[in-house]
């Protein structure tokens, strides 16, 4: 089977790979049909997210049964399935607290990072990852399950009010996304980049009453009504970090979930003197349910969202479309594409 490996920093190739098999009884063998391209994807790609060498990229996917494990009741061949591809174990100390997110396995066991992930044509999982898919859905719309279960992740940490002035900051699929997960709560806010070309792609895709700028500031005052602090900041970009905390009124809430390295400081005495919350969030954390019901159900637009999709074998042009220059060996914060989709066929 053809998969997309990592080397390397700007080293990626398709390779021929053994197509895997079924070796325990829960396990279930899925013929990948859809995969996205995660930000995750394209940092370690260049270099600014660590992945093991010779790891088949890529995690965000839907597909079909092929073949099911004797202890499998839920799941028959041919059944549709998008794939929760957030292992945990159930038994370690992390899990058994409430925080799978967090596995102790996790080292070797992340979906296209650590272990070997879905841009190929076969994939092996558990069936207790495994969602059915309405005939409705497209492979495609369905990939868009993993990223937002990652955001109502985030969102669950936010004792959030519908008249919260928000700003996001980026206006990639997760910012689009986390725009819409907050938009299903009563919530309106703004969305800012720096790329002009993103920006416009985005104005035609974000919520109603959302809107779009190329300002921080300017965001912030719309959003403020002219008083300068806002409660709710995502910042989905990873690369502004705390210098926003000013912006924030009393009790607001700072969201970092951009996986960037970074230095930031802040007065602890203005954190505490402010009740500010600084919150990190990665991952799914018991989330996935709610948004395969989402997508099902359309709350969430998913093939608005999707600006572009590829076979596999053109992914330097799917890598290309969101600034990622593999040939060039550079990443630019530009891009002409929100959601780039990755198909096996």
């Amino acid at each position: 089977m053809q998969a997309l490996v990592y080397k390397s920093a700007w080293d990626v190739t398709l390779e021929e790979r053994p197509e895997p098999s079924i070796t325990e009884e829960h396990q279930v063998l899925v013929r990948i049909r859809a995969t996205g391209v995660c930000g995750t994807d394209l940092g370690i790609v260049s270099g600014k997210y660590h992945a093991v060498s010779s790891v088949i990229l890529g995690h965000e996917s839907a597909g079909d049964v092929v073949s099911v494990g004797r202890g499998v009741t839920t799941l028959k061949p041919g059944d549709r399935v998008v794939i929760d591809p957030t292992y945990y174990c159930g038994h370690c100390e992390m899990c058994r607290t409430g925080r799978q997110n967090h596995c102790i396995h996790k080292s070797v066991t992340e979906t296209g990072v650590s272990a070997n992930g879905t841009f190929t044509d076969y994939y092996v999982t558990e069936d207790r990852f495994l969602y059915p898919l309405k005939d409705h859905v497209s492979y495609e719309e369905a990939t868009l399950t993993e990223p937002l279960s990652c955001i109502l992740t985030g969102i669950n940490q936010i004792r959030l009010l519908p008249n919260f002035r928000t700003v996001v900051l980026g206006a990639g699929p997760i910012g689009i996304l986390y725009s819409y997960a907050l938009a299903s709560k009563g919530v309106t806010g703004s969305i800012v980049d720096i790329s002009k070309e993103r920006l416009a792609i985005a104005g035609g895709i974000a919520p109603e009453r959302w809107r779009t700028y190329d300002s921080f500031e300017t965001a912030v005052a719309e959003a403020s009504s002219g008083g300068g602090q806002v409660d709710l900041i995502v910042d989905t970009t990873g690369v502004v970090g705390t210098q926003v905390l000013p912006s924030l009124a009393n009790g607001g809430y700072l969201m970092l979930v951009g996986l960037r390295d970074g230095v930031s400081t802040f007065n602890p005495k203005e954190v505490v003197d402010r009740s500010l919350k600084i919150i990190g969030s990665i991952d799914s954390l018991g989330t996935f349910s709610t948004a395969h019901y989402m997508i099902e159900r359309q709350i969430i637009p998913a093939q608005k969202i999707i600006t572009h999709t590829y076979p596999l074998a053109r992914y330097r042009e799917a890598f290309q479309a969101l600034g990622c220059d593999l040939d060039g060996r550079s990443l630019s914060p530009s891009s002409q594409a929100i959601k780039v989709i990755l198909q096996s066929v």
